[in-house]
């Protein structure tokens, strides 16, 4: 993955302590990601959340 990705799937993902790991800080993240790829973000971070829970439901 590139630096790009990665900060977009920690963004994705609520994964801060993904961008401190890699010296990042949510703005600069923000910054990295770009203003196209960010606005993404809200829509793919539901499609993954209603993913997961869909599973959960479905292994209960």
């Amino acid at each position: 993955m590139s630096t790009g990705e990665k900060l977009a799937s920690a963004l994705v993902l609520n994964r801060p302590d993904w961008l401190a790991e890699m010296n990042y800080t949510l703005a600069e993240a923000i910054e990295r990601v770009g203003p196209q790829w960010l606005a993404l973000i809200p829509e793919a971070a539901r499609v993954l959340n209603t993913k997961t829970s869909t599973s959960r439901v479905r292994h209960e």
